[in-house]
């Protein structure tokens, strides 16, 4: 047995899953911050508690995500559409670099679509594996569909980038101007890091896979949801098909606010818009409204992790933030940077920082006012390190629970499955992520 196969071994043996994980986390934050700052044990309950409900919002939005991409997946069109992509995966190289540049295209375009295209098609590739016998690792291929999270902030999606090219930003009033895309996204270094770091991506699963020695292919046996068992749902074919007529014009309905926001917006994603076009195209594509209602029964079960550890983590937040812990890390780091240190103290910070508090926004406004005051002194492009810290915001995003539980729902794979396979590839894709940073640092 390799050494990779006896670090999975023991991380299916030992890792808790993620509700565990979530709450380990918590004791930790807890301790650290009492240990580490002056707030009272008291205070701190209460600021967790007080927390617990920030992320309401956000966790109904990403339940519906969750929920509406799962009810659209199993209508007669997505399952014969993503039954014939899979068909396009004769070998497992192909079956891989299809999962990993489909996942990275959709994570550039908008985050929440990344996870659960990549979940679904390398679903339905392993289930077409399965009867073809082409040897593929199941939680490896959708380890590299959650490895799309190591670009998601250099694309259109990225929340740090379009923070600071948007007025009223948390940090707008340090730096004194709005910092355009030109200046981060757009940037040589960044167009060429999204290609290197995709490129990484590739090569590392592809060489695992050949340490995995495959003969046929590889399906855990306790799959949260075998996958045989994919095409669940109401069977309403017995249901009076004018029933049709309500779910299409109501589907319609929804197009078409759908095409007057975009009218007026323009070229914009939100997690809202990307919910009601997922419901408009269920809606349209069902067999009729009852039809409807089971699958999404059915998609409720696979959000339910979600509803339950998003407020965990939102009370994690919290606690980090506002007992000043946060801040204390990041002011120490940036107390002994230089020119040339900075805006890997940055990424590697963000990193840390992103186990603690998984979102780009609340890291921002974390770190952004520190790690800006200090590029002024050492004379840092500001552009560069902002989109250092939105680089550490996304690496760690390969090994951490709270954003792979849509990809583990969909899948039906357990966490222990893909994260000893995750962290091989979180480390490989600091290589290319901190290579673009320092060709960044030196224009």
């Amino acid at each position: 047995m390799g050494s990779l196969e006896r670090l999975q071994e023991i991380i299916e043996r030992r890792l808790p899953d993620p509700l565990t994980f979530a709450l380990a986390l918590t004791a930790l934050t807890a301790v650290l911050a009492v240990v580490l700052t002056s707030t009272a044990p008291a205070t701190l309950l209460m600021k967790w508690g007080d927390s617990l409900s920030t992320l309401l919002t956000f966790t109904m939005q990403i339940g519906l995500t969750i929920i509406l991409a799962y009810v659209l997946s199993q209508t007669p069109l997505m399952q014969s559409g993503l039954k014939r992509l899979a068909r396009l995966a004769s070998t497992p190289t192909q079956a891989y670099v299809l999962v990993i540049l489909t996942a990275a295209t959709f994570y550039l375009i908008s985050w929440p679509l990344g996870p659960i295209t990549g979940a679904l098609v390398a679903r339905e590739i392993a289930r077409d594996a399965v009867a073809r016998n082409n040897p593929v690792h199941f939680p490896l291929m959708a380890a590299g569909a959650l490895s799309g999270y190591a670009v998601w902030e250099m694309g259109y999606s990225s929340s740090i980038a379009l923070a600071v090219a948007t007025e009223g930003n948390p940090t707008y009033e340090i730096i004194g101007r709005l910092i355009p895309i030109q200046e981060t996204l757009l940037t040589h270094w960044n167009l060429l890091s999204i290609v290197t770091t995709l490129a990484v991506i590739i090569t590392t699963v592809l060489v695992l896979h050949k340490q995995f020695d495959l003969k046929k292919p590889y399906i855990p046996e306790d799959l949260v949801t075998p996958l045989e068992s994919a095409n669940e749902g109401a069977d309403d074919t017995q249901l009076p098909q004018g029933r049709r007529r309500w779910s299409i014009l109501t589907g319609l309905f929804l197009a078409a606010y759908i095409f007057v926001w975009f009218a007026q917006q323009g070229v914009s994603l939100q997690l809202n818009i990307v919910n009601w076009t997922f419901l408009a195209a269920g809606l349209l594509l069902v067999r009729s409204l009852p039809h409807y209602s089971a699958l999404f029964a059915d998609g409720a079960r696979i959000a339910a992790p979600t509803l339950l550890q998003y407020p965990l983590y939102a009370g994690i937040m919290g606690m980090a933030i506002q007992s000043g812990l946060a801040q204390q890390f990041t002011q120490g780091l940036v107390a002994i940077a230089t020119q040339t240190t900075l805006p890997i103290i940055a990424f590697l910070s963000a990193g840390l920082i992103n186990i603690f508090i998984p979102s780009g926004g609340a890291q921002w406004a974390l770190q952004g006012p520190a790690f800006i005051e200090a590029a002024k002194l050492l004379e840092v492009d500001l552009g560069l390190i902002a989109m250092s810290v939105a680089y550490g915001d996304q690496w760690t995003n390969l090994i951490q629970p709270f954003v792979a539980i849509p990809l583990l729902a969909l899948t039906g794979l357990r966490l222990k499955h893909i994260f000893g396979l995750a962290l091989v590839l979180c480390g490989a894709t600091s290589l290319p992520l901190m290579a673009g940073l320092l060709i960044g640092n030196m224009q």
